[in-house]
C-alpha cells in the first residue's frame, strides 16, 4: 500500500492532510468472444436385434407329408422345396381337368364344323332361289315388253286404218262419182273390226304380262332381302356359337388351371432366402394351415427396436443415423421406422433401425446399447458452459467491458458438457469471462487471458486495462 502525503499551505495558515489511496488490483480471469456453433445432445436407450425378415411358411393345403428337405440351422434359397404333401387326389382332379379341356376343344370343332356346313349349304340354297328368281323376272321382263310391243304395233295398225276408214268416207259423202264402192267401205270396216279386237286382246296380253313382270320383280327383290337377312342370321348364329365354345374352353382351362394350383399346394417351397430356425413338420405326419410347418429368417441385416419418450420421437426422422453397441464392438443403424401409436403399458412409442450387420455378429433377442442424435441446436448463439451462473433469477454470466467485469442476466436453451445454447442476454463479439475466482464480482477490474490460448484477449480490452493502470501509475508518481 503506498501512502502519498502531501502539504498544503496558505493564506498565513499551515495546514497538512494526509490522503490514502489504496491501488486497486485486477482479477487474472479468462474470457472468450461470443460466437455461434452447433450442440447436438445424444441420449442413449436400449434396444432389442432381431433378424430383419422373419418368414412362417405356412402349407396351404392339409395331409400327410411325404418328404422334408431341410432341417433346424440348413441355410435355403428361395424356391428350394422344404417338404412334400400326399398328392395322389390333386393329381387326379389335375388330369380330369386336362381331359376336361380336351373334349371342351374337340366339342367346339366338332359343333363349328357342322355349323359351317350348314351355313355353306343354306347359303347354297339360297343363291339358287336367287337366281331362280331372277331369270323368272328375266322370263317375264321379255314377256312384257313383248306384248307391250305387239299392243302398241295393233293399236297403230288400228289407228291408221281408223283414219283411212274415215278419209274414204268422206271422199263418198262428197262427189257421187267417187271411185270409192260402198263394198270397199264395207271390207275396211270389217278389216279394222277384227283388227281392233286384235289389238284388246294384245292389250289384254300386255295387262297380264305387265303383272307378272312386276310380281317377277317383287319375288326377285323378296329372294335378295331374303338371302341378306338369312346370310346375317348365319353369321350372327356362328359368331354366337363360337362365343358360346370359346367361354366353355376357357371355363375348362380354367378349372384346369385351378387344378394345377391345387396340385402345386402340395410342394411347398421356400418363399425367401435364409436360414431355417424351426421346423414342424416329420414324414408320415399330419400337417394343416392351422400353423407354421417351417420359420425362416433372413441374418443378413439386422432389425433394431427400441422405445423413445414423445418429446424424443418428434427430434427423431426416418433415414437417420445411430449408433449401437455390444460386447465392446460399435455399429451403425439407419433408423426405418418411427411408431405413431403409444405403447399403453410402457406409454413409449417403438422405433424401428436397419442394422449394416448379421446374425452372427449380433444374434437374434440381444440386447444393445442405443445412442441417438436427438436434440440439436445448430449454427446458433453459444458460449462455454462454464461460464454461467445460476441464482434465484436466473442464470448470468460475467462480461468485460473495458477491463471490468458485469453481471449480465441470459436466457439459455440447451447444453452439453462444454458449451451451451445463449437465447438472450448477450450479442455476438461480447467477451464473456469463462473462469471462476472468489473474487470476481461486478465491476471488479479484469485482467483477461484467451481461454483457449492462455493470451490476453483483444486489442480494445488490452488497451482499457492499460489505461487503467496508466492512471494507477499517474496517482503513485505524484
Amino acid at each position: 500500500m503506498l501512502v502519498l502525503a502531501m502539504a498544503l499551505g496558505g493564506c498565513g495558515k499551515a495546514a497538512q492532510e494526509t490522503a490514502v489511496t489504496e491501488e486497486e488490483s485486477a482479477v487474472t480471469v479468462s474470457t472468450r468472444s461470443v460466437g455461434t456453433g452447433t450442440i447436438t445432445l445424444t441420449n442413449s436407450f436400449v434396444g432389442t436385434i432381431s433378424p430383419q425378415e422373419t418368414v412362417m411358411v405356412i402349407p396351404l393345403t392339409a395331409g400327410t407329408v411325404t418328404e422334408t428337405f431341410f432341417e433346424v440351422g440348413d441355410t435355403v434359397q428361395a424356391g428350394d422345396v422344404l417338404f412334400k404333401i400326399d398328392d395322389e387326389a390333386a393329381k387326379l382332379q389335375y388330369e380330369t381337368a386336362q381331359l376336361g379341356v380336351k373334349n371342351a376343344q374337340q366339342t367346339a370343332d366338332s359343333t363349328m364344323d357342322n355349323l359351317l356346313n350348314q351355313q355353306d349349304s343354306t347359303s347354297l340354297q339360297l343363291e339358287g332361289s336367287a337366281l331362280q328368281s331372277k331369270s323368272s323376272f328375266e322370263q317375264a321382263q321379255i314377256g312384257y315388253y313383248t306384248a307391250k310391243e305387239a299392243y302398241e304395233k295393233l293399236d297403230k295398225q288400228c289407228s291408221d286404218m281408223k283414219k283411212q276408214l274415215e278419209a274414204l268416207k268422206a271422199s263418198q259423202g262428197i262427189s257421187g262419182n267417187s271411185p270409192v264402192s260402198s263394198k270397199e267401205i264395207a271390207d275396211l270396216e270389217s278389216d279394222l273390226a277384227s283388227l281392233q279386237s286384235a289389238r284388246d286382246q294384245a292389250w289384254q296380253g300386255y295387262l297380264t304380262a305387265g303383272s307378272g313382270y312386276r310380281t317377277a320383280q317383287e319375288a326377285m327383290n323378296l329372294s335378295d332381302e331374303t338371302e341378306v337377312m338369312t346370310q346375317e342370321q348365319l353369321d350372327q348364329s356362328v359368331a354366337s356359337t363360337e362365343d358360346q365354345l370359346a367361354l366353355s374352353i376357357d371355363m375348362a382351362k380354367l378349372s384346369a388351371a385351378q387344378a394345377e394350383l391345387a396340385l402345386d399346394m402340395y410342394t411347398v417351397t421356400a418363399p425367401v432366402s435364409g436360414v431355417i430356425e424351426s421346423k414342424a413338420v416329420e414324414v408320415n405326419g399330419l400337417v394343416s394351415q392351422s400353423g407354421p410347418a417351417y420359420t425362416i429368417v433372413n441374418n443378413n441385416t439386422m432389425t433394431l427396436t427400441f422405445q423413445v419418450s414423445e418429446s424424443v420421437k418428434d427430434t427423431l426422422s426416418p433415414g437417420q443415423k445411430i449408433t449401437l453397441e455390444r460386447n465392446n464392438e460399435t455399429y451403425t443403424a439407419s433408423v426405418t421406422e418411427i411408431g405413431t401409436s403409444v405403447n399403453p403399458q410402457s406409454g413409449l412409442f417403438q422405433v424401428k433401425a436397419c442394422v449394416a450387420a448379421n446374425g452372427t455378429e449380433l444374434p437374434n433377442g440381444v440386447s444393445v446399447k442405443v445412442s441417438a442424435d436427438t436434440y440439436r441446436a445448430e449454427n446458433t448463439m453459444i458460449i462455454p458452459y462454464e461460464a454461467v451462473y445460476y441464482e434465484n433469477e436466473g442464470a448470468y454470466v460475467y462480461t468485460s467491458v473495458n477491463g471490468r467485469a458485469v453481471k449480465t442476466p441470459i436466457t439459455t436453451g440447451i447444453f452439453d458438457d462444454e458449451n451451451i445454447v445463449v437465447t438472450g442476454g448477450l450479442n455476438l463479439g461480447d467477451i464473456v469471462v469463462t473462469s471462476w475466482s472468489p473474487q470476481l464480482t461486478d465491476g471488479v477490474l479484469l485482467h483477461a487471458v484467451d481461454s483457449g490460448s492462455g493470451e490476453e484477449t483483444t486489442d480494445s480490452e488490452k488497451e482499457a486495462d492499460t489505461d487503467t493502470q496508466t492512471d494507477a501509475e499517474t496517482d503513485k508518481a505524484e
